[in-house]
């Protein structure tokens, strides 16, 4: 997984505030939670079953 970039988040917000979205603390802590979550449940044999529907090659070990 690639790592987090301290920009990313900036740019993120500028474009969610371009488009009238307002991005509290709350709600980007809220964010992190779901995709900390997320990645915890995630696993090889998820991923390996994704590259097959979407018909990408399989990684290497």
């Amino acid at each position: 997984m690639a790592d987090r970039s301290p920009n990313t988040g900036a740019r993120s917000e500028e474009i969610l505030a371009a488009a009238g979205i307002v991005v509290s603390d709350e709600g980007k802590a809220r964010a992190r939670r779901r995709l900390d979550e997320a990645r915890e449940r995630w696993t090889t044999e998820l991923d390996a079953q994704a590259r097959e529907q979407l018909g990408l090659p399989a990684r290497a070990a």
